[in-house]
């Protein structure tokens, strides 16, 4: 495999390769601000736009399934001209511009638009910049580096929640506040990229096109990519799961804080998850972060108090700090460098694509039936794709 000018090179800051520091502080920065706005998106839907449960699911399906399109093709591209900054610069720019303009939002698809643009700029920059950190790290410390870009991400996520819900206590209601506060925080994010260095795999370069460059992934790959589909199929997105707050009566201002509590437990593990996947391997530490969802789907279907939700919030932290870094760490492990970004942006792909599903028919089942039974049905997507993941890591 050919080598590649690794940020060990480019210098170290404070124990980490130069790029994966800075782009933890970037989306440090970025998932402060986007969170603020992600994190009452439930409660801006059923108090301003008077939607529910089925429209959320919709929209937020919708933008994924955008992001990740985008972010196959993102991957791709960053692969064949091996110019990968500017994509993560026009992403992050992308995402932050839109955040003021929520103040002006007064329909359902107008939120959709804003959310469409903003996971667009997601769906630009997410391949190309695991793609600069898996370039820009030795093999043997790709589960450190993701868990800690992850860690500084969901960091991130958890001020911004915090945020919003001082914002809403002192002015309720005052959505606009939290939207305006997210695009200045956000403006920091893009400041942080100019000391971003962009990594060539040397004698990597592919004129591949993107159908070309799939058949060349391996059959191993692939399999990993399915099982990672159905799985994501039985992930109900979060923003549905923050309604069951509503459920036992809490109010419109305490949704943020149980998103805090789940990116608690997200930032705190992410970083000690990504070193037990180099210690245990990337399989195993996979298999425990789903089951972790199975376990926290059985406590929030079952919560009628505050504790047990909080109770389940933490727990449901646990499974992204141990899928979310780990599968990109072991997707570069399973991708040639030369395919490195497209590689990526198939696996995005894949959890986007079983996002949309999810979001769609979790929100659906959510509305239609229960939150009981859209957990119900989630746990049982979800034990499908372990086995489908089990029998997919038998030829890995």
């Amino acid at each position: 495999m050919p080598r590649t000018r690794t940020a060990t090179a480019q210098g170290r800051i404070l124990g980490l390769p130069k790029n994966i520091f800075l782009l933890g502080l970037t989306s440090f920065f970025n998932d402060f601000s986007s969170e603020m706005v992600f994190s009452v998106f439930p409660a801006f839907f059923t108090s301003v736009l008077k939607a529910g449960a089925g429209s959320l699911g919709l929209v937020d399906g919708i933008a994924e399934a955008a992001s990740n399109l985008f972010k196959v093709y993102s991957g791709s591209l960053s692969d064949r001209f091996q110019k990968r900054k500017p994509l993560v610069v026009a992403g992050y720019a992308l995402s932050v511009v839109t955040r003021p303009f929520y103040v002006l939002v007064s329909t359902v698809g107008g939120a959709l638009g804003l959310r469409v643009m903003d996971r667009v700029g997601k769906g630009l920059r997410d391949s190309p910049r695991d793609a600069i950190i898996s370039l820009s790290t030795p093999r043997e410390e790709l589960g450190r580096s993701f868990g800690y870009h992850r860690a500084m991400d969901t960091t991130g996520a958890i001020l911004g929640p915090l945020v919003a819900y001082m914002l809403l206590s002192y002015f309720p209601l005052r959505f606009n506040v939290v939207f305006l506060t997210a695009f200045v925080v956000g403006i920091a994010a893009l400041l942080t990229l100019f000391a971003i260095s962009d990594v060539v795999a040397s004698g990597a370069h592919t004129r591949a096109g993107l159908v070309t460059s799939f058949k060349e992934l391996s059959p191993q790959f692939k399999l990993f990519l399915l099982s990672v589909f159905v799985l994501s199929v039985g992930s109900l997105p979060v923003a549905v799961v923050l309604l069951k707050t509503e459920s036992i009566g809490l109010v419109i201002a305490d949704i943020p804080l149980f998103y805090m509590v789940y990116n608690i437990s997200y930032a705190g593990l992410s970083f000690s998850a990504g070193k037990m996947s180099d210690r245990i391997g990337a399989r195993t530490t996979i298999f425990i972060g789903y089951s972790f969802l199975v376990l926290s789907y059985a406590v929030l279907g079952f919560a009628q108090s505050i504790w047990t939700l909080l109770l389940g919030f933490l727990l449901l932290g646990f499974f992204p700090a141990l899928t979310d870094g780990v599968q990109r760490s072991f997707a570069a492990q399973l991708t040639d460098e030369r395919l490195r970004g497209g590689g990526l942006g198939w696996l995005n792909a894949a959890v986007g694509s079983g996002a949309l599903l999810a979001g769609v028919a979790g929100g659906y089942v959510w509305q239609a039936y229960s939150p009981a039974a859209a957990f119900a049905a989630a746990s049982t997507v979800v034990f499908l794709g372990l086995l489908l993941f089990a029998f997919s890591a038998r030829r890995v």
